[in-house]
């Protein structure tokens, strides 16, 4: 017989039954490689009867030689070799074990041995585990893999070979192919559905303002379809219509969270707005508290169609309203102060009397911010030209501009110039000439040119980032001042005093001076004058922009801050005001901002929301008022406010049985006699009053009003959050008075929600999308507002939804179809009886099976062709 080949002899390790790694599963052979480690049948493996070193062992499984026994055996000669020392059999491992861990327990020696491995195979295993012993003493580790915990090595606890985890490692973590890849994602199943798919794409084109026919794009649809190929992706008809579909659904959804989940009372705010495409909409968004927290949606986008009276504005809020069965729910309007709004709440109480009208009005202070920012820079409204300026206002306008100019109100911004133009400069206790004026006009001119030429032109911005380098500076260009947005003023001119060294160096760089046509920045060096009265306007402004930005945030823009803002911008303009080191023209400016401020402090006594919301938070309360220094009749009767809501609205009745219990407790005398039972009870309730009494204040709580209890209280300086103070109130007391604070204290005190709708809307509609009708502006722009919300939009719901239209739509396409055959069949009968008639007998009967045999092929293709196009 020859001698076995090397392949026999793997066949033969195959067989070998000292394999110990197993799994959960039923016993199967497993292909052993030549590291496997028979330790079971403590049979040394072959590297470690030649005294091959582990690390070794894990050199070959890296690869570092030739995969083989013949590779194996060749490295085990020369390891034996050049080591030297004898090679250790299975007992001497063993003896030498036991002669070093005789005095430990099996789990101390297993911990020892671990601490001293350093091969990193052993990080792909679970920390090994001490199994019971065996029949012959033997004692075994169990090796559990990390990445399968079904699969596990067993090795002797005297064994320190790697062999066999290093196998397991090999066949654990096959190379990532393409067929494995494919393989996995298969294992993990497929989640695909052709209405979820649907789903997705309405809800990101809504979203995200996603244009529609954005489906038919090649990318796209290859995209998809490498994902899966059979995936069906709708065209944008199928897309606008399945928006259409979902807004639909999803408001039945929303008006049933308005009646059943919403304890309190919702707001809402109101704005107008013209689309790029001249589509006139009214926006109304909805807020609510809600745990703690401010929540809104865009409730709807109204399409108007008519002059934009008070009445006609009336009408369509009450229609929209009513619509989500919220007419009576709704408490405060924050609206702009335009006067068609307070005509416009006044004819909504007409409609719906439980309506207050202009009694809770909120105007919108992020307007009353910008009016006054507005009318301190009407001042420097009339610049004088640097010298030898020839441009044109709207030279280097851009497209920003252009799209700020797109969001202007019309009415709005005449409104606010003729309130301007009503301000006086004649009560100023100082004198104010032209060369004061002179020179702060052309300052702030000069600085916002050269702030939007740099912005518009790239070798400038790329110069001016080189100066700033150089020096150190945080920035690197300037800011652009938009004309719409007045607290981009104050930007413009705290970036360029933060650049100030570099922009002299600017401003006098060569080839920015040497062309008529070009930049021509040298007249636009400031002098220090100038950089001194600068600074003065922006110190004057900074305090109206930090307001800006606290207010114009979601959950903070509540109106219990309206007045203290008023107050401390008030007292910041007049320190400028009285302040006579300060530039003339600067302290005339804040003249006009401390008017503004004026007339609409005065405003907020028009309605009893503000007065309600600041007593009603626990850090004011009465006490603000008196620091204030309010007079004793304006507090006295922001007190009646509050009592009067407090009592008409929300304080709850005393039943009967209660007033008749209280009058028995006030009466005195012995009781009369009784017996038994009720005379046992009368006797313990008596000990309990008794002892309530010593302490008394459970009871006293109980009996006292809970309005008057709060009012007779400290305030408190602690509590910054007057929502979440309120509403652990309200969870563990159900308090009346928690709702009615909860109520005050949610409204928002801008409209700037409202606001970001029409920013939504102008994303919708962009300059490429002017074809969208109005209602899918309406709503696609609704629809993304109300998917940011889970509950409105539940994404399995829906999905049901769109599966149920999908159906419907099949069944359709099959009624039609079969309409149309039969239409076709009929035709074709006709036409085949006709051609008998008037056919010959000779040639009738051909006439007539050809007539029929091309009837039949004609509605066979009307078939084929009607089924492809649904």
């Amino acid at each position: 017989m020859p001698p076995p080949s090397q392949a026999e002899k793997r066949g033969r390790a195959v067989s070998t039954p000292s394999d110990t790694s197993s799994d959960d599963g039923p016993r199967r052979p497993i292909a052993k490689k030549p590291c496997d480690d028979p330790a079971e049948d403590d049979v040394p493996p072959a590297d470690d009867a030649a005294g091959v070193r582990s690390s070794d062992v894990e050199e070959i499984i890296g690869g570092a030689v030739e995969d083989g026994v013949a590779a194996v055996a060749a490295r085990a000669q020369r390891a034996a070799g050049t080591s030297g020392r004898k090679a250790l059999t299975a007992a001497d491992k063993k003896a030498r074990f036991q002669e070093r861990f005789a005095d430990r327990t099996p789990e101390e020696a297993l911990k020892e041995l671990a601490d001293s491995w350093r091969s990193a195979v052993y990080d792909h295993f679970k920390p090994p585990i001490v199994l019971p012993p065996k029949a012959d003493g033997t004692i075994m580790h169990r090796f559990v893999c990390k990445r399968h915990p079904s699969k596990r090595v067993d090795r002797s606890n005297y064994e320190d070979s790697t062999g066999n985890l290093g196998c397991h490692i090999l066949g654990c973590e096959p190379d990532d192919t393409p067929e494995v890849e494919q393989i996995t994602a298969y294992g993990h199943g497929s989640t695909y559905s052709a209405a979820r798919v649907r789903f997705y794409i309405a809800i990101w084109c809504s979203r995200h303002h996603r244009p529609y026919i954005i489906v038919e794009d090649k990318e796209f649809r290859q995209l998809l379809t490498m994902l899966y190929g059979k995936v069906v992706i709708p065209k944008r008809m199928t897309v606008a219509r399945d928006i259409r579909i979902i807004h639909s659904d999803s408001k039945d959804r929303v008006i049933i969270h308005f009646q059943q989940c919403i304890s309190g009372r919702i707001h809402i705010c109101i704005d107008g707005w013209t689309s790029p495409n001249i589509l006139a909409f009214l926006g109304i968004t909805a807020h609510w508290h809600d745990n703690g927290k401010i929540r809104h949606v865009i409730l709807d986008f109204v399409r108007l169609t008519n002059a934009h009276t008070g009445k006609y504005l009336a009408e369509e809020v009450i229609k929209c309203l009513e619509s989500f069965g919220i007419e009576k729910k709704v408490m405060a309007v924050t609206c702009d102060n335009a006067e068609s709004n307070t005509v416009m709440l006044k004819e909504m109480h007409a409609l719906v009397p439980q309506f207050r009208g202009p009694r809770i009005r909120v105007r919108c202070f992020g307007h009353v911010l910008n009016l006054t920012v507005k009318a301190i820079l009407s001042i420097f409204s009339k610049p004088g030209p640097p010298p030898g300026d020839a441009d044109k206002e709207d030279e280097d306008a851009d497209e920003h501009e252009a799209e700020a100019a797109e969001e202007i109100d019309a009415a709005r911004e005449a409104a606010d110039d003729a309130i301007i133009d009503a301000l006086l400069d004649e009560d100023l206790d100082f004198e104010l000439n032209a060369a004061d004026l002179f020179i702060g006009r052309t300052a702030l001119n000069k600085i916002l040119t050269l702030s939007r030429k740099v912005w518009n032109s790239p070798n400038v911005r790329t110069e001016l980032g080189k100066l700033a380098t150089e020096k150190g500076l945080k920035s690197e260009v300037l800011i652009r001042a938009v004309r719409t947005r007045w607290n981009t003023v104050t930007e413009v001119i705290k970036r360029a005093l933060e650049m100030k060294e570099v922009l002299g160096d600017l401003c006098d760089m060569h080839q920015f001076n040497k062309d008529k046509r070009g930049p021509r920045l040298r007249r636009f060096v400031l002098e220090d004058d100038e950089w001194t009265l600068l600074d003065e306007v922006h110190r004057l402004l900074d305090p109206f922009l930090y307001a800006t930005k606290q207010i114009s945030v979601s959950d903070r823009a509540l109106v219990q801050d309206v007045i203290p803002y008023i107050d401390v911008l008030t007292s910041h303009v007049d320190t400028f005001r009285n302040d006579a080191s300060l530039s003339p023209i600067v302290r005339a400016a804040a003249q006009r901002g401390r008017e503004i401020l004026d007339k609409y402090y005065k405003r907020t006594d028009e309605t009893i929301v503000y007065r309600i919301a600041m007593i009603l938070h626990p850090r004011y309360k009465l006490q603000y008022f008196r620091d204030a220094d309010w007079e004793e009749d304006w507090i006295t009767e922001a007190l009646k406010l509050v009592r009067d809501e407090w009592t008409t609205n929300y304080k709850p009745q005393q039943a009967a049985a209660d007033a008749q219990v209280a009058s028995q407790a006030k009466g005195k005398g012995r009781a009369g006699p009784g017996t038994g039972r009720r005379s046992a009870q009368q006797s313990q309730q008596s000990t309990t009053d008794l002892f309530a009494s010593i302490s008394g204040a459970a009871a006293k709580a109980a009996k006292q009003d809970l309005l008057e209890a709060y009012l007779e209280e400290p305030p408190q300086p602690t509590v910054q959050d007057p929502l979440h103070y309120w509403n652990v109130i309200l969870q563990t007391t159900r308090s009346p008075l928690a709702q009615m604070a909860l109520d005050f204290l949610s409204i928002p005190a801008t409209s700037t929600d409202a606001e970001r709708a029409f920013s939504q809307g102008h994303l919708t509609v962009s300059r490429l999308r002017h074809s969208l009708g109005d209602e899918s502006v309406r709503t696609g722009t609704v629809l993304g507002s109300w998917a940011e919300h889970p509950e409105l939009v539940p994404e399995d719901e829906v999905v049901e939804v769109v599966k149920r239209h999908m159906r419907q739509g099949k069944d359709k396409a099959k009624a039609l179809n079969a309409a149309r055959v039969s239409a076709a069949a009929a035709a074709s009968a006709a036409g085949a009886s006709k051609a008998v008639a008037s056919s010959s007998k000779a040639t009738g009967s051909s006439s007539k099976a050809s007539s029929a045999k091309a009837s039949g092929s004609k509605a066979a293709a009307v078939i084929e062709i009607d089924v492809e196009s649904e």
